[in-house]
């Protein structure tokens, strides 16, 4: 007998006129808008940066593998951010505040963005806080404000992988992840839509039913 597939989180907040979604699936298959985590000197070599996440992804699926052309973007969208400092590491050497944003085009309303919220160390290991990940989402939220068109964000799960931060487990980045996105649409609503964005290999880690019940507690009464 066929087991039916868990459904997938879903809540509207009438008050704030947005929804926030939990889809297993593959963050650059949404055709919306998306946060890329990136670390604060922006690497973007293969080999310093693992083909297989979230920025290596990038790489490939927008960027057809050229780093030449993913490094050109960055630059042009960090034209006017002052660096804070430099490392001396193989790789990129300048390093710019947690919390940058560089903003990327993509086809139509679509835009990247790529935010700094890991450190990299001089041996090219990415380290992050929670306290990292508040302020570079928040200064997403800004980013998408300033130049989205208010069509849905995509967020993929934040502070696994390589750049793993011990006390922030996949439960607890979702969550971190809709209530700030909510806060900071109460001050003022930059996007009809969060997609929080879980690959099929990540999707056990969370339980579907206590994120749907923590969703429906933050709607206002």
């Amino acid at each position: 007998m066929c087991s039916l597939r868990e459904k997938d989180p879903e809540q509207q907040f009438p008050s704030e006129n947005v929804t926030i979604r939990l889809v297993e699936g593959d963050l650059f298959a949404q055709n919306a808008s998306a946060l890329i985590g990136m670390t604060t000197t922006f690497d973007t070599e293969p080999g310093i940066i693992d083909s297989s996440s979230v920025q290596g992804n990038l790489l490939q699926m927008i960027y057809g593998g050229s780093q030449r052309q993913l490094d050109a973007a960055l630059t042009t969208a960090l034209t006017e951010v002052r660096t804070v400092g430099t490392i001396t590491k193989p790789g990129k050497q300048e390093v710019y505040p947690i919390g940058t944003v560089a903003v990327l085009p993509g086809q139509g309303t679509t835009h990247y963005y790529c935010v700094a919220y890991t450190d990299m160390d001089e041996h090219n290991r990415a380290k992050g806080t929670i306290r990292g990940i508040l302020n570079s989402l928040d200064s997403v939220w800004d980013a998408a404000d300033r130049t989205g068109n208010g069509e849905p964000i995509c967020v993929p799960l934040l502070g696994q992988g390589q750049s793993r931060i011990p006390e922030l487990t996949a439960e607890v980045a979702v969550r971190l992840i809709a209530f700030s996105f909510l806060l900071r649409t109460r001050r003022g609503r930059f996007s009809k839509e969060l997609r929080i964005v879980v690959h099929p290999n990540e999707i056990g880690k969370i339980d579907r039913t206590e994120f749907q019940a923590f969703l429906r507690s933050l709607v206002a009464g």
